[in-house]
């Protein structure tokens, strides 16, 4: 099964799910990529979400049609889910950010 997040899905998240979480977009463990499991640039920016820490030095280039501002709800409202295990919940944010933008790392 191939993992798509729409724009649309995006600015569905409501108030409500930022407020108390959701896992509707998170993707099924079976649909992650072992990339995101041993993690990635990806990965590193959602666990830097998560924990409130530096965000990796990179350039972020949405895809077409993607707000910033609904991408930003729609992360924060699934990192803050108590619902899967914390692994899953990481791979699966990298894998969903993985699907609406590009990161390129930057020079160090």
């Amino acid at each position: 099964m191939t993992y798509k997040l729409l724009p649309q899905e995006l600015a569905s998240v409501t108030d409500a799910e930022l407020a108390f979480s959701t896992t509707r977009f998170l993707p099924a463990i079976e649909d992650i990529p072992a990339e995101f499991w041993a993690g990635n640039i990806y990965t590193k920016l959602a666990e830097s979400l998560y924990c409130g820490s530096m965000t990796p030095a990179c350039e972020i280039e949405l895809n077409e049609g993607v707000d910033a501002a609904a991408l930003n709800k729609c992360i924060r409202a699934h990192l803050q889910s108590w619902a899967p295990k914390h692994e899953h919940k990481i791979a699966g944010v990298g894998y969903m950010l993985a699907s609406v933008c590009t990161l390129t790392p930057l020079p160090a």
